[in-house]
């Protein structure tokens, strides 16, 4: 205690921030007294640019990492750190020097492989070169150092951890290396036996030594592809007794055919030491280096410019980008006359914002169609002129794809990665960790990518960001805070434009950040205005140069720098053709954009054709959600105005040309936002003023239409082939598809006409063609907007009319059922989207409509069995029942259970199965992940241990005195904050594991002093905004800053910020607390004592919002949106976090929640109560996206919902299978010790046989036909025989005619066909007993051998004979007197059987021909499994060995779960979830076949999978509590386009497959 009381009286008085790090460099005045140079990887220089190759020197023997390379010992004449720095051909590589001990003039232990994991070691470790770069190494070695590398090299190929490095080296450089040894080193050693002492190194030097010829045996397995440069020596060097090369041109070079070899006019000390950089060898050499280096650089340059074909392709599919960014702005720059908008590029703002040392946001505000979008256009060209590195965005508001905030960050993601391999490299990380982050909201997108990702990397460059349009991004005000934050934490300059002035965006709090504002004023654009008039003159109507230029004057005079004015005013023009008509127009077209689009109107209502299909034009133009193309339009206003027209262009160019356009990738789209904006208005021209209901109904009804055609209809027959599910359809098929509900949102909900289309739509099986569609074209949270939208829409109507009807009745579920589909199949829906027709409505809920509508067939997939009538919010249950769980913690991949037997529990988040087991040394209090994916830190009451999840170790146990309360870490996870009871801030430092800092938060508070005398109950951190909020009894919220370590405030629940420090309150006291998780979201959620729910913000210190919810834990969902709380009844309910609004609300019978946490993608919340873990998937958690346009129409009226969920604990699990061999009915044990009878056929329980003792669960069952016999073993190890009766209405249950506890654990009961043998295999022997119903009798016990894991089995073709397997050897018993018949050293397995893996399963396949075998690494729930297929007749009592089957090789690792045999088919389970199989029967054996899958959520336990197959070829799949029963699974199969059948090496079909199940037989 008193070192951590010392430790915080010295660092209190520090004034300096309290996070702030200090990096104390080496004093290299310590190391300078050392001529030879300091050991290890000394980096001597790192270049500002980006780093084309790392260049290492290596010296040799007696050398140093300074001396090697210094003439004489000269600073000035270290050539690696004086010359190459400065050198314009390597001031892009970064250098380094490696030193290690080689003093032959001391006893040494060491000899080059040990000098050579030294090099390998500190090249993985060193931080200036990145373990995840793909930076060239080059490595230079004078003399030994030259055999160092190599044996380096070596090493790197041959460790997987060292294989990046290997593949890195691009290069060697040997100088006067020894590669078959050297004579001279003979007579060293010689000279050193007269002294005591070792050396082995000089040892490896002799000539053909062991050490040179292992290098030089297995040096040249790796080096065909390495640039080699051997350098020799051609003077003879002096030494003492004698003078001549030290080593002979023989034994310098390699003579392989891919090493260059040059000679040096040195001796052996001076081929690395020059007098001066014209020296000729220092040439030689730096020539050689710069060659090569050059060489890089040229490989680079392509690669950069043509990015690799590979990983731009992923960028494209992880960030989803489908229209390069570049088309727009090549649009833009394509509209701008040549000189325009260099008045922008003269203002002193804009200068100081482009060269500035200090990052800026350049604001640029102006009126509508003043030219902002060519401005910027202009900017981002100026820039890349200057060779700048640029993003930009031009947001646009007609099209929802470019509108939101989304598709800002993921594009400017993109730009940035394409420029910047390092981007490139962590977006692509992000990426892979999280492959749905282009579907995220977009606080995901900006936490994940840009703050803990794009914005870290520090680039050298400035970065430049042009956005456009700010005004038409949805949510806009929501981007601010966003861009501010990049311009303050990091070298990111922005320019924006925008409509609105910066100062209404100012209500988000304050900034660091440094803005400039710039209006375009009338006199800026005046010139563009101008030249714009200049390149048009020529086709204005006028009589002469004199009047073209009146007219030219007043035109400028009226535009007010609105260019959008001038080009219709000389649209207007281009059509009259008199003196007075001009003048007509120049005096009565108005200036005023409103007036100016009153005049189109009013001349297109006198048109005497064509305004029913220009009113079409403008409302689908006006209303869609994105432009479409002409092709689509010309298909959509057919359908609209159910007549046929000849072009699309032809329309728009005679009718509505003034207000509509068609741009260069033939999108139709309005000629500006400001004409968009007035033809919505009321109040305009009658004819063609656009009533927004009534155009998206319009729309709506017009998409509805297309998708009840022929052309979406379902597939007729279940017997299908790839040709007729793939239907030509025409182009309208895209935005009707996508877009239907975008419209529907803005319907009125008691519109009948909508309501009857809809209903038709959802009621036929062209539903399923268009989840079909958009599984395989588009993004499923398409299915999820139209769930929501369809939900408003019925309970808008709900409130204004009676909820009856047919079609009511049919829409009622769909909403739910659309979520649920993405959640519950979206995996399966990705990779196999035709599966929507006949293999998921089968595993929907009796009462869901995909169930109801389309599962009912006689001859398709049925799952019987199951009670649940609806989707259940329940994904999962962990349950542990002899521990208690205390502490929870998720990440992106994985979440952890502590307990308080101090066991951690590490789960996949996305299987719920166990990855790894950890221990702690006390009971276990709080879990934290960290950033990364690699740390875990555990606190318990004493002590806090940390551990990298990679490898399962423990990194570090760290002393607390006090109980934690509350852990966070930073700064890359190199720093773990704790907050403890004792009012102490404790930082750890985890790259050295010890007290980097320590703090009391209460020591220096003036005034009163309360808080030092009292303990606080709780505490939250929150890294972005750097707060720790401290919670004590009674008393007011105290919130700390952790950058100034000082008090930021102090809140209480009636008027938020409180100036009365350490007030006590009357108000009920706070219980828990959790800051919300969003980036710069500044809100603070707080549960009293009397149920109140507080929510503060921060940043403005007042009580933003109150409900009650007697909440006792809180969680926030990662992206800030979402907030959890828990209570002691065990309720569980769902609040939006920025309104406490609440969304949804589970009751539970079970204990109350301890603690809270959502997974890491927002999708699912996981609680912990007593020993049990339930993972809950709502689908209110599927947040609407918040910028889409519809939201407010989708949130509207949307009352949360209650769901009852029943506690867990009324049904025991299932724990053991069989089946009966007629396939009739199959018998299942439960963890009470239960054992019941099913009917096959049904999947209905039809009754309770018997019981084990209570609390002794069943462990195995086996029925034997023959007898009726039904063996059941239970934990305690009682082995049970009872034969059961068959009467005419049923069984009943007979004698017991075996009933023995075993004294060990049994592991197998095996009994022969008639059961008058039964052997039980235990943890100590294996016994054969003879039974019958009058008696039973022990027949012989073979002590189990140390063999481990071993499975017994009657052999398939001789009845008589038992089969064991154990490790790598079978053996042959007999059945009746367990005599072994094979030899002592039995049957040796061959293959790939390795010594970790243990046998797991045998069964006879094939009718017995074949015996397949599962093997497994570990005894886990869900270890993965190796089959391996043996020919039955090879286990003989004359068999000395048996190999697997070549042909089913390719079967060996796709197999988790291996179900059985099926006359002449293998059932497996797939890793992917779907149910295999492969046929013997088969043409080729290179493929298996896909039948069905389970839904991910059966998967998803952390109890083995049991999964059997009847005679009847039903599958019967234990679901915890409950068995289901597929029928017909194995009939349906999938097929390809060439008709192939699932083939091996993937699952993953390029092409759409389709469903083929054989017809009806009858």
């Amino acid at each position: 205690m008193d070192a951590f009381e010392r430790h915080k009286t010295s660092s209190s008085s520090l004034n300096r921030s309290f996070l702030s790090r200090t990096f104390v460099k080496r004093d290299e005045n310590e190391a300078s007294h050392h001529v030879k140079g300091p050991l290890g990887l000394n980096t001597l220089y790192v270049p500002t640019a980006t780093t084309i190759a790392d260049l290492v020197f290596v010296h040799g023997l007696g050398g140093g990492s300074r001396s090697t390379w210094s003439k004489n010992g000269e600073q000035s004449l270290y050539w690696p750190a004086e010359w190459l720095p400065n050198d314009p051909g390597f001031q892009d590589v970064r250098i380094h020097s490696f030193g290690y001990n080689s003093n032959w003039e001391k006893e040494s232990s060491l000899n080059i492989h040990d000098f050579s994991k030294s090099l390998l070691g500190a090249i993985h470790d060193c931080p200036a070169i990145p373990r995840a770069s793909n930076t060239p190494l080059i490595l230079v070695g004078h003399s030994m150092g030259g055999l160092v590398i190599k044996r380096a090299y070596i090493l790197a190929h041959q460790k997987d951890e060292f294989k990046p490095a290997a593949r890195r080296i691009q290069a060697i450089f040997f100088l006067a290396t020894p590669h078959r040894g050297a004579d001279l080193a003979q007579l060293l050693t010689k000279i050193l036996n007269i002294t005591t002492g070792q050396r082995p190194f000089v040892a490896d030097l002799h000539r053909n030594s062991l050490a040179t010829q292992s290098i030089n045996d297995e040096f040249p397995q790796y080096c065909q592809d390495l640039q080699l440069f051997s350098f020799y020596e051609t003077l003879p060097t002096s030494y003492g007794v004698g003078k001549s090369l030290v080593v002979d041109k023989d034994l310098a070079i390699l003579n392989y055919a891919n090493e260059r070899t040059a000679y040096l006019n040195a001796n052996h000390r001076d081929v690395c030491k020059y007098v001066d950089q014209y020296d000729t060898n220092y040439k030689i050499v730096r020539n050689a280096l710069a060659s090569t280096i050059d060489g890089f650089r040229t490989r680079l340059t392509i690669a950069r410019r043509e990015l690799d074909k590979e990983q731009r392709r992923r960028l494209d599919a992880c960030l989803r980008i489908t229209d390069a960014p570049e088309d727009d702005f090549l649009d833009v720059e394509s509209a701008r006359m040549t000189g325009s908008c260099e008045w922008l590029l003269r203002k002193k703002s804009f200068l100081d914002w482009r060269d500035s040392a200090n990052t800026q946001l350049y604001w640029i505000n102006a009126k509508p169609a003043t030219g902002k979008t060519i401005t910027s256009g202009k900017v981002v060209s100026h820039l890349k002129d200057l060779n700048r590195d640029c993003a930009f965005y031009f947001f646009k508001y007609g099209d929802k794809a470019k509108s939101t905030i989304q598709s800002f960050l993921l594009s400017t993601a993109w730009q940035m990665a394409f420029n910047h391999p390092e981007v490139l490299r962590v977006v692509l990380e992000v990426c892979e960790k999280d492959e749905n982050i282009s579907r995220a909201d977009h606080r995901t997108i900006w936490r994940k990518l840009f703050l803990e990702g794009i914005l870290k990397i520090g680039l050298v460059r400035a970065q430049y960001w042009v956005i456009d349009g700010l005004d038409e991004c949805r949510n806009n005000s929501e981007i601010v805070p966003l861009l501010l934050k990049a311009v303050e934490s990091c070298a990111i300059r922005i320019l924006l434009t925008s409509r609105d002035h910066f100062e209404s965006h100012q209500h988000f709090g304050h900034s660091r950040a440094q803005v400039l504002s710039e209006e375009i004023a009338t006199e800026d654009t005046r010139s563009d205005i101008a030249l714009y008039l200049e390149a048009n003159m020529t086709h204005l109507p006028s009589g002469g140069d004199t009047d073209r230029r009146a007219m030219f004057d007043k035109i400028l005079a009226k535009s007010a720098g609105c260019f959008l004015w001038v080009r219709l005013i000389l649209q207007e023009l281009g059509r009259v053709h008199t003196s007075a008509e001009i003048r007509q127009v120049l005096e009565d077209v108005p200036s005023d954009m409103n007036e100016m689009y009153s005049r189109i109107l009013d001349s297109m209502s006198t048109a005497p054709y064509g305004k029913v299909l220009a009113k079409a034009i403008l409302i689908w133009t006006v209303c869609s959600a994105r432009p479409l193309t002409t092709e689509e339009l010309f298909h959509a206003l057919q359908l609209d105005i159910k007549d046929s027209i000849d072009s699309v262009e032809r329309s728009i160019a005679s009718s509505c040309s003034q207000l509509v356009h068609v741009d260069s990738h033939s999108r139709v789209q309005m000629i500006h936002q400001t004409a968009r904006d007035y033809l919505l208005k009321a109040d305009v021209h009658p004819e063609f003023a656009i009533d927004k209901r009534v155009g998206h109904k319009r729309i709506a009804l017009t998409c509805l239409k297309y998708l009840n055609g022929n052309e979406m209809k379902g597939p007729r027959h279940r017997k299908l082939s790839f040709t007729n599910l793939v239907k030509e359809r025409c182009p309208l098929v895209a935005y009707a598809s996508t877009s239907v509900f975008d419209h529907i949102a803005h319907v009125d909900a008691t519109d009948e006409e909508i309501l009857t289309m809809l209903a038709k739509f959802m009621g036929s099986s062209n539903v399923l063609s268009w989840i079909e569609y958009i599984a395989r074209s588009s993004d499923l949270m398409r299915l999820i907007q139209a769930g929501k939208v369809l939900r408003s829409f019925l309970q808008k109507r709900s409130t204004m009319l009676a909820p009856l009807g047919k079609n009511i009745a049919l829409l009622d579920s769909w909403p739910t059922d659309l979520l649920r589909l993405v959640t519950k199949f979206g995996r399966d829906l990705r990779s196999s989207p035709s599966s929507i027709f006949h293999l998921i409505p089968p595993f929907c809920p009796p009462d869901s409509a995909p169930w109801k509508n389309f599962a009912a067939s006689p001859r398709g997939i049925a799952v019987l069995g199951l009670s649940a009538t609806a989707w259940d919010d329940c994904a999962s249950t962990i349950f542990e029942p002899k521990e208690q769980f205390h502490a929870l913690a998720c990440s992106e991949k994985h979440f952890a259970i502590g307990t308080f037997s101090g066991n951690i529990v590490i789960y996949s988040a996305l299987t719920c199965q166990e990855t790894r087991r950890l221990h702690h040394c006390e009971p276990v209090r709080l879990l934290h992940f960290g950033k990364t994916t690699r740390l875990l830190a555990a606190a318990g009451a004493k002590n806090i241990g940390t551990w990298d999840l990679m490898t399962g170790q423990q990194v570090w146990q760290l002393q607390t005195p006090q109980l934690c309360m509350s852990l966070a870490t930073t700064d890359g996870d190199e720093l773990l904050l704790g907050a403890l009871k004792s009012n102490s801030l404790l930082i750890w430092d985890l790259s050295s594991g010890t007290l980097r800092d320590c703090s009391n938060w209460t020591e220096d508070l003036e005034g009163q002093r309360v808080h030092t005398f009292r303990r606080p109950i709780a505490a939250a951190f929150c890294m972005n905004s750097k707060l720790l909020a401290v919670v004590y009894r009674g008393q007011d919220i105290l919130l700390w800053d952790l950058e100034r370590d000082a008090l930021y405030d102090t809140y209480n629940k009636m008027a938020g910020a409180s100036p009365m420090l350490g007030k006590r309150t009357a108000d009920a006291g706070v219980i828990a607390l959790t800051f919300n998780k969003a980036p710069g979201a500044d809100l603070l959620a707080a549960a009293y004592s009397d149920g109140d729910l507080v929510l503060f913000d921060t940043s403005y210190g007042y009580v933003k919002a109150l409900t009650t919810a007697n909440a006792q834990t809180l969680a926030s969902s990662p992206d800030g949106r979402t907030l959890a709380c828990g209570d002691g009844s065990g309720r569980l309910q769902i609040f939006d976090f920025e309104t406490l609004k609440l969304l949804y609300c589970i009751h539970s019978t079970e204990y109350g929640i301890k603690q809270l946490e959502f997974s890491g993608d927002n999708l699912q919340i996981l609680d912990i109560r007593g020993s049990h873990c339930r993972i809950w998937d709502p689908v209110v958690l599927v947040r609407q996206d918040t910028e889409d346009e519809s939201s407010d129409a989708i949130s509207f009226l949307t009352t949360p919902q209650e769901v009852q969920i029943d506690s867990i604990e009324e049904t025991p699990s299932v724990t053991a299978l069989t089946c009966q061999e007629a396939g009739e009915v199959f018998f299942c044990g439960r963890e009470d010790g239960s054992v019941h009878m099913y009917e096959a056929k049904s999947g209905r329980h039809m009754q309770k046989l018997l019981n084990h003792a209570e609390g002794a669960s069943i462990v195995t069952l086996s029925f034997d036909e023959c007898s009726n016999a039904l063996c059941s073993t239970d934990s305690s190890s009682r082995v049970m025989v009872r034969r059961l009766v068959r009467q005419p209405k049923g069984w009943t249950v007979g004698t017991v005619i075996f009933d023995h506890r075993v004294g060990a654990s049994v592991n197998q009961v095996l009994s022969n066909r008639g059961n008058t043998r039964l052997l039980v295999s235990s943890a100590t022997s294996d016994t054969l007993w003879s039974v019958s119903s009058e008696t039973h009798e022990m027949i012989s016990t073979v002590p189990k051998e140390d063999r481990g894991a071993h499975r017994w089995t009657t052999h398939p073709t001789d009845r008589d004979q038992l089969l064991l397997l154990a490790g790598n050897v079978a053996h042959l018993y007999d059945w009746l007197t367990l005599s072994k018949l094979t030899n002592t050293e039995g049957i040796l397995l061959e293959g790939s059987i390795l010594p970790e893996l243990t046998i797991q399963s045998v069964t006879p396949c094939f009718n017995g021909s074949i015996i397949a075998t599962t093997f497994t690494e570990s005894l886990g729930a869900r270890a993965k499994s190796k089959l391996l297929l043996w020919h039955s007749s090879d286990f003989n009592v004359q068999a000395t060995n048996a190999v697997p089957i070549p042909r089913y090789h390719y079967l060996a690792d796709q197999v988790q779960v291996l179900i059985g045999s099926d006359r002449q088919k293998l059932v497996f389970l797939h890793g992917s979830g779907w149910v295999c199989s492969v046929d013997t029967q088969a043409t080729s054996l290179e493929h298996f076949i896909r039948h069905f899958f389970f839904p991910a959520d059966w998967l998803s336990t952390d109890t083995p999978l049991i999964i059997e197959i009847t005679r009847r070829s039903d599958i019967v799949f234990v679901k915890r509590d409950e068995i289901a029963v597929i029928k017909r699974g194995l009939e349906t199969s999938e097929r390809g386009s060439d008709g192939s059948i699932g083939k091996s090496p993937s699952l993953t079909h390029i092409k759409r497959p389709s469903l083929q199940v054989p017809e009806d037989p009858r």
